[in-house]
């Protein structure tokens, strides 16, 4: 016989699942395209610049929550500030998961990255490795010296061949990383960490975005052999999962190695090592953990500064009036949040995903579904940032009197949203200020002349994929005088 507890408990179940049930009757899906029977919107599913098309798919619904149905998987895009912190932020144990990536994560390797981990223990402790590692006390005492290392290279690198610039911006964001997680001192863009952390994020920047591979939305299609016909995607993924394996094993090693002799320089990696080893802690599990947490720490600016002659001359003008630190030049904390705003990394963020049925507004938004924090509308939001905000113009951050108008949010959006907002923030704000005084203080930047002295207007048409980046332009880029190219040389003997 059935326990009095039991059939209360069984009473008690049966009355909040009919009341679910009830309610999703009567509530409404958050509006978006009808779509068709069983594949639902598969084919609204937009592949190019899939940030602008879902904030006009917004529009045309009248409605800054967009639902799409992928063939039964549910799908909610929020395209607006007040949505997604209500969401993602305010329910954050509702919206902290993150749905399954199996191209990027189970095929292509990913699924090492916290990032893209469920939500849960694993994810907990790499997140807190992470976040130690790159407090804002250790990236001042620690990484900061080696991105000034990194950019000592990097001007002269700009300074010798600077038609190369585009070459030179992936050695300065990769050797940043590289030299801060690992010690590795990277002097050249051919080093093979660099190549292999390059290689590793254009694949993320072709296949992150959900939809993108038929397998995102069939996730059975992964057990088809790659030698089957249309199975090219399981050929692409075996190709990323060895460039990501690579990434992973290969700097750790170097640094176990370079610890056992006595040569490893101070990095995240060596003092991670050192601390598991002094504290007793160091077993498998740990060393994964530690690898998978530095794997993630894997220029809009040059476009702006070269379209832009006024607002270069302005930051080369603030630069020059003060010598002093980050945080201490309010144009160029202005420009570093205007680039940001104005081209984010990620437009779309990174997918979010709900652990149970909620309601918001009337709607109804069923379990396990796709949520996306489109940064897109709320970075270009005419409301929050002016009229103008396709433009970009750092002087939106900025009072009469040349100060940082606090009133003006800082684009917290472009580092997503809740409990997985990016825990390298502070690392990649002070890496770009960095960069962006040093260019100032040190070039001049200009639009490149055709053959009969005409200027050469560069495309601000990103390229926008899960990841977002310029298309390739020419540029002139000449030092600002003789006595700063010397200054240049010079800092590369003092770090030698």
């Amino acid at each position: 016989m059935l326990s009095f507890q039991l059939i209360i408990a069984l009473i008690t179940l049966g009355f909040f699942s009919c009341r679910a049930w009830i309610r999703r009757q009567r509530l409404p899906l958050p509006p978006g395209p009808k779509g068709w029977p069983i594949l639902g919107n598969v084919f609204d599913i937009p592949k190019n610049k899939v940030q602008i098309a879902y904030m006009e798919m917004s529009r045309k619904y009248g409605s800054d929550l967009l639902y799409l149905n992928m063939a039964g998987k549910s799908m909610l895009v929020l395209n607006s500030l007040e949505a997604a912190n209500d969401l993602l932020v305010g329910r954050s144990t509702l919206y902290s998961d993150r749905p399954r990536f199996p191209m990027i994560g189970e095929l292509m390797g990913w699924d090492h990255d916290f990032v893209f981990l469920p939500y849960g223990n694993r994810w907990r402790k790499l997140r807190s490795i992470f976040t130690q590692q790159l407090s804002p006390t250790n990236i001042k005492e620690y990484e900061r010296p080696h991105m000034q290392e990194s950019m000592y290279v990097f001007l002269n690198n700009l300074l010798d061949t600077p038609k190369k610039f585009r070459e030179h911006l992936l050695f300065l964001s990769g050797g940043n990383i590289i030299s801060s997680a690992y010690g590795i001192p990277v002097n050249d863009s051919n080093h093979p960490f660099l190549e292999l952390s390059i290689k590793a994020a254009h694949g993320l920047a072709e296949a992150g975005n959900p939809g993108t591979y038929l397998v995102d939305v069939f996730p059975i299609l992964k057990y088809v052999p790659s030698w089957f016909p249309g199975a090219g995607f399981k050929r692409r993924a075996a190709y990323e999962r060895n460039i990501m394996e690579r990434v992973l094993r290969e700097p750790f090693e170097f640094v176990q190695t370079n610890m056992t002799n006595g040569t490893a320089k101070s990095s995240i990696a060596s003092r991670l090592i050192q601390k598991m080893q002094d504290d007793g802690e160091w077993s498998e599990e740990n060393q994964d953990l530690a690898m998978c947490a530095l794997g993630t720490i894997f220029g809009g600016i040059f476009l702006a500064l070269v379209c832009n002659p006024d607002i270069l001359k302005k930051g080369q003008a603030a630069v020059d009036a003060v010598s002093s630190d980050e945080g201490k030049i309010p144009y160029v904390d202005a420009m570093v949040m205007e680039v940001l705003r104005w081209r984010p990394i990620v437009p779309l963020g990174v997918a979010h995903y709900t652990t149970s049925a909620d309601t918001y507004r009337g709607y109804y938004i069923p379990a396990n579904t796709i949520v996306i924090g489109n940064s897109w509308p709320i970075l270009h939001d005419p409301t929050t940032y002016g009229a103008d905000v396709s433009e970009f113009r750092p002087e939106r951050f900025l009072n009469s009197d040349g100060t940082l108008n606090r009133a003006v949010p800082y684009p917290d959006a472009a580092f997503g949203f809740g409990r997985r907002v990016c825990a390298g923030q502070d690392f990649v704000h002070s890496a770009i200020w960095i960069a962006v005084a040093s260019l100032l203080a040190c070039f001049d930047f200009a639009k490149a002349l055709d053959k009969d002295g005409v200027e050469i207007e560069p495309s601000t048409n990103y390229i926008e994929r899960f990841m977002s980046y310029p298309r390739p332009f020419e540029c002139t880029i000449k030092p600002r005088s003789k006595a700063v190219e010397e200054l240049i040389r010079k800092s590369l003997e003092h770090r030698d």
